[in-house]
């Protein structure tokens, strides 16, 4: 994700933008065409676990979790190793 995305962005939303519009508009300035996607991987389904403020989308509403001023969101993409 660090190549696609950098380390660390900070950016300005309309209150109540979800998860979801966040991702689109992250693969937007990436250069990348794929709605629902950042990079190979499905935002919506298993491919990340996306956090907002520590709590995974799944717990929450998934990518139509609203946002609000403050919040922070970690997209983490899949571990390998073994």
């Amino acid at each position: 994700m660090v190549p696609i995305l950098g380390r660390r962005n900070v950016v300005e939303l309309e209150e109540g933008t979800t998860v979801g519009h966040l991702s689109n508009l992250m693969a937007q300035n990436a250069g990348l065409k794929r709605q629902g996607y950042l990079g190979n991987y499905r935002v919506a389904g298993g491919d990340l676990a996306v956090l907002v403020n520590g709590k995974s989308i799944q717990l929450l509403e998934g990518v139509g979790t609203p946002l609000h001023e403050g919040d922070e969101v970690v997209f983490l993409p899949p571990a390998a190793g073994g």
